[in-house]
């Protein structure tokens, strides 16, 4: 699962007197307003889903996605699921928790005009009775492990795996060990999930510091070891 220290965002336009920012892939998102009630994270872009995106658009190590359906766990502006829908992938979920941040992604996907590919949909990882019926090729999340102890995310993840599914995970880099990370891989483990880092040449984590503007370059490798080892080497 790939990490994202820091990408370089794209420049902010206006469009009838409302910002926007368009990413290098095109794709057009519109930010929320501060919550007045509640900190509201997923209404921002973050470094990890920017990155993410930019793997799935450049990167030789990405998985073909045309035709293939896809799912976002918290996806709150949705630009991870609608560059999918623009690479090509049908159909897409973009899901989240909070209402506020459904109708975002449903104001996304208009701007976009990706309504033919991509949908919302309200999900809550600790509710199984808003899980998807229907099984996914590709589920991807973005910047969702910063707080708790990862295990929700995780299981919520597994139960839209399917037989020979792929996940991908954009995380930030974890200097300070982050519970929620490190919960998520040992949670991952006892499950019996297949953990692999997209690594350089040297055996680095590959991150949004070394593409810039750049195409992803690197390979998958996979983290072996006990649970105790593989939270050492993140």
């Amino acid at each position: 699962f790939p990490t994202a220290p820091m990408v370089q965002a794209a420049g902010t336009s206006s469009v009838r007197g409302s910002e926007f920012v368009e990413t290098d892939e095109g794709i057009v998102i519109f930010e929320g307003s501060p919550h007045k009630e509640k900190v509201l994270y997923g209404n921002l872009l973050w470094t990890g889903a920017l990155a993410l995106s930019k793997f799935f658009a450049t990167a030789s190590a990405a998985p073909r996605v045309q035709g293939r359906a896809c799912l976002e766990l918290g996806a709150g502006t949705g630009v991870v699921g609608l560059t999918l829908g623009r690479l090509g992938a049908a159909p897409v979920f973009i899901t989240d928790n909070e209402p506020e941040l459904v109708t975002l992604m449903a104001k996304n996907i208009e701007a976009n005009q990706l309504s033919h590919c991509v949908q919302t949909r309200q999900l809550d990882w600790a509710d199984g009775s808003t899980f998807m019926q229907q099984m996914p090729d590709i589920v991807v999340a973005a910047d969702v492990l910063y707080e708790g102890d990862g295990s929700i995310f995780c299981h919520a993840l597994s139960q839209h795996l399917r037989e020979g599914g792929e996940a991908y995970v954009a995380n930030h880099h974890n200097p300070k060990k982050c519970q929620a990370t490190l919960g998520f891989i040992r949670s991952a483990i006892s499950m019996g999930l297949r953990l692999e880092r997209l690594e350089d040449c040297n055996g680095f984590a590959l991150g949004s510091l070394q593409i810039s503007a750049a195409p992803f370059g690197g390979n998958f490798q996979p983290l072996e070891g006990s649970a105790d080892a593989i939270c050492n080497l993140v």
